[in-house]
């Protein structure tokens, strides 16, 4: 099998970059760095499409990634171009600000381990159930899984 191939995602960042003033203030309050990427295939994990993901990037890889910049810690979120590709533009709207919900960031409380001072905490935040509940206020339910639930839920059976 072929191994997946990357490439920046500017229609994912044009979104994004409307959305975060809106809904995700945080990010730019502590100047959270997020890369944008396409990833040619449709990975699956426990069956299921994934259909991105939002990771954290420190450390080595930050360094290797931000040569010039350092190695603060950011975001990269990963959309699976194939879905990208059949979603709708509101599902489009809906599929970024759910990866955005993602990325968490906050003053930092303690002191790092060599002593020091990281005025910001980046980490992942996961979502309320199968979507995060700003979402469905957002966008309705705009995933079949989340429909799945509601009907289960209403099921009287």
């Amino acid at each position: 099998m072929a191994k997946a191939t990357y490439r920046p995602a500017p229609e994912v960042k044009e979104i994004a970059d409307g959305l975060i003033p809106k809904y995700h203030q945080h990010l730019i309050d502590f100047s959270v760095k997020i890369e944008y990427v396409f990833v040619d295939k449709t990975p699956k994990s426990k069956g299921q499409e994934v259909w991105g993901s939002c990771k954290k990037i420190t450390g080595q890889n930050a360094f290797l990634a931000n040569q010039q910049e350092g190695s603060d810690p950011f975001f990269v979120i990963t959309i699976s171009e194939p879905i990208w590709d059949i979603l709708s533009a509101d599902g489009r709207l809906a599929l970024v600000d759910h990866y955005l919900c993602y990325a968490s960031a906050e003053a930092n409380q303690k002191e790092d381990d060599d002593g020091e001072d990281d005025p910001v905490k980046l980490s992942i935040h996961n979502p309320d159930s199968i979507e995060f509940s700003c979402i469905i206020r957002r966008h309705g339910l705009w995933r079949d899984t989340a429909k799945t639930l509601v009907d289960a839920m209403n099921n009287d059976e």
